[in-house]
């Protein structure tokens, strides 16, 4: 647990229903893409993940989804509300996430990135990811976009 000006950032578990149906309208706000309550609550129901959320008293600022698999974390999805980004948020989410993947003995991080999205590419750089490669046509949908494949060590 994490706490800045009242946010605290905590695991979603199985049970946390409200947790989940906050991050799938989350999902909605933020991405093109966006994940249903179905695929959240399958993601953090799997043996294999961690899911942590940003609250500020019952409302939602941010969370992030993780599988993990020998010791390799991939970040399937991390956001911050519209409304509260420039506060630290990302970081503190971060942070825990980084806590989490010491206490699993993980040693690599991973994600991809759609390639017009500079703002979480600057943000994962800040953070010591370097840039792996690319997918082409990734992300498909009616704007199909390359995807920037990243990484770093934990």
């Amino acid at each position: 647990m994490s706490n800045r000006d009242n946010i605290e950032i905590t695991l979603i578990t199985e049970n946390d229903r409200e947790r989940m149906e906050q991050v799938a309208q989350m999902e909605t706000d933020v991405f093109p893409d966006p994940w249903s309550y179905h695929e959240v609550r399958s993601t953090v129901r799997q043996k294999h993940t961690f899911c942590a959320a940003a609250m500020e008293g019952d409302t939602l600022l941010g969370y992030f989804l993780c599988y993990y698999v020998l010791d390799e974390c991939e970040i399937a999805r991390i956001a911050v509300a519209e409304s509260e980004r420039r506060r630290g948020i990302g970081q503190m989410l971060f942070g825990f996430m980084e806590q989490i993947c010491h206490e699993k003995q993980l040693k690599r991080m991973l994600l991809d990135v759609r390639k017009s999205n500079q703002t979480a590419i600057a943000f994962y750089e800040k953070n010591k990811f370097g840039i792996d490669g690319e997918r082409k046509f990734y992300y498909g949908g009616k704007n199909p976009e390359d995807a920037i494949l990243m990484s770093r060590m934990v």
